[in-house]
């Protein structure tokens, strides 16, 4: 007695954008406020805080990061967040431009969108 099988469907998961939690996001964006207050106000300008908070979010990053580690954007914002610490810690002026260029990475990957309800992501 011959048995033969038909292959099914494959079922496949629909791919959702990784959000990252609101906290995280708070962080990375503190810090290029802080910038920008210092252009606008310069007497008002912190560069200690601006450097501990840019290495809050960079830390932050890194730990979403590990949690997610297929996300190439996590890790360019990642990368962009920590080279700013060390931009910052030597004095140079790119510093502002790197955590910015930190918000970018995250706003491309999809992290600042709102999360997808679980319903929406199977009709996509």
């Amino acid at each position: 007695m011959a048995v033969s099988a038909l292959s099914g469907a494959r079922a496949r998961t629909p791919l959702v954008a990784t959000s990252l939690p609101p906290v995280t996001l708070v962080l990375t964006l503190i810090a290029p406020a802080l910038d920008l207050m210092a252009i606008v106000q310069p007497a008002a300008s912190v560069p200690i805080l601006g450097m501990v908070a840019t290495g809050l979010a960079g830390v932050t990053l890194l730990v979403s990061w590990a949690r997610y580690p297929r996300t190439s954007w996590l890790a360019a914002a990642c990368l962009a967040g920590l080279a700013s610490v060390g931009m910052r810690a030597a004095g140079a002026d790119v510093a502002p431009l790197l955590s910015l260029l930190a918000v970018v990475a995250l706003g491309i990957g999809g992290a600042f969108a709102s999360p997808v309800r679980e319903a929406e992501a199977w009709l996509a």
